[in-house]
């Protein structure tokens, strides 16, 4: 049993190591991140502050569809990933979208604590301020 044990573990590594690449310190910050968002998603909505319901408050509907957007998250991180063996790359393209990924998920975190109530330094605020019109610029253009 302590084989196959063994086999198991290695054979998953392998395997998860192939599809995320190296257990580095860019996915396990992106790990932690979206660990600490998701927590921080289902306060927001423990205290009525959730903007995925109608009431503000807890839905396992929204705690599902947030859990989603993240395993989505991690797909299109194993295509990243893939691309960068099949080109070439040195991890560039892995890079990248860890970094795109990391800086969503850090924005997500500075929201969710803003509406908690936490003081947010007024530089992070400025970068939500700033998210936030480009967000609605680009919802704008959509509708043209």
């Amino acid at each position: 049993m302590e084989k196959f044990l063994e086999w198991l573990y290695v054979s998953l590594s392998i395997g998860a190591t192939f599809l995320f690449g190296a257990l580095d310190k860019l996915i396990i910050f992106l790990i932690i991140l979206s660990i600490v968002d998701f927590g921080l998603g289902l306060r927001k909505a423990y205290r009525g502050k959730s903007d995925k319901t109608p009431n503000g408050g807890l839905s396992s509907k929204a705690a599902a569809e947030g859990l989603e957007k993240k395993g989505n998250m991690f797909m299109v991180l194993i295509v990243a990933n893939v691309c960068d063996q099949m080109f070439n790359t040195a991890g560039m393209i892995r890079t990248a979208t860890l970094w795109f990924y990391i800086t969503t998920e850090g924005i997500s975190i500075i929201e969710n604590a803003a509406l908690l109530g936490v003081k947010v330094p007024k530089v992070l605020v400025d970068i939500l301020e700033v998210k936030n019109r480009l967000a609605d610029e680009g919802k704008a253009n959509e509708n043209e």
